[in-house]
């Protein structure tokens, strides 16, 4: 699981995949201090977990469990993993959606290759293109302007 710098950047930049988390046990997340109730928590990635009496849970701050719903905007990122970027994509079997994944991979520029390097940055990549028509910069998400190998 890439738990880099530069994949936090691209997840927190995400806005169109943040918004989609429902948080389930087990997933992963980044957090600073201000982002849990209990501020005794350091910065860094913590994996997302319920429980019955509240006290040993690891659960976003503004995220009631109980309801299933954020009350506010989260300040903590989710870091999807691999499976979880492939599951949100629309495809009819997992053949087309590798084949599909294979050439935009083979039509990335030297660039934009250099720009994920890791297999999560690469789907989030794929996935941001595909279901966003939205590139990364280097900085952040943008929509395309010319074909996707630029």
């Amino acid at each position: 699981m890439d738990k880099t710098k530069a994949y936090m950047k691209k997840m927190k930049k995400a806005n169109e995949l943040q918004s989609l988390w429902q948080p389930k046990n087990g997933d992963l997340f980044f957090g600073r201090p201000e982002d849990f109730n209990d501020e005794d928590w350091d910065e860094g990635v913590y994996q997302y977990f319920e429980c019955d009496d509240e006290y040993f849970c690891i659960v976003p701050q503004f995220y009631n469990y109980k309801k299933k719903d954020w009350e506010d905007d989260p300040e903590a990122v989710w870091l999807p993993r691999q499976d979880d970027m492939q599951g949100m994509l629309l495809y009819d079997t997992p053949y087309e959606m590798i084949r599909d994944f294979s050439a935009w991979c083979d039509g990335l520029s030297v660039t934009m290759q250099e720009r994920f390097s890791t297999q999560e940055q690469l789907w989030v990549g794929f996935y941001m293109f595909k279901n966003h028509n939205m590139v990364w910069t280097g900085k952040d998400w943008t929509f395309k302007q010319t074909d996707f190998a630029d």
